[in-house]
């Protein structure tokens, strides 16, 4: 008979799994973007038209998308 298994060999002190390396790579490349887009931008906020950098607004999603994720994010 085989025992059941308490503990996976990979959790033994392994911080380096897939779901970090693609939140790296995901961020690597939002920032690049982020970088590469530094002309001013006119953006509509329901009413009021604002122009900024588009790195600001740019910059701005991804926080929001960020914190977003972090506040829908599943609690294991």
């Amino acid at each position: 008979m085989s025992q059941p298994r308490t503990s996976r060999p990979s959790d033994q002190g392994t911080w380096w799994t897939s779901r970090w390396a693609l939140g790296v790579l995901i961020a690597v490349i939002a920032v690049i973007f982020v970088i590469e887009n530094r002309d001013p931008a006119a953006i509509r906020l329901l009413i009021p038209l604002v122009v900024m950098p588009q790195w600001a607004a740019l910059t701005i999603a991804v926080v929001l998308g960020l914190a977003i994720g972090y506040l829908l994010r599943r609690r294991k």
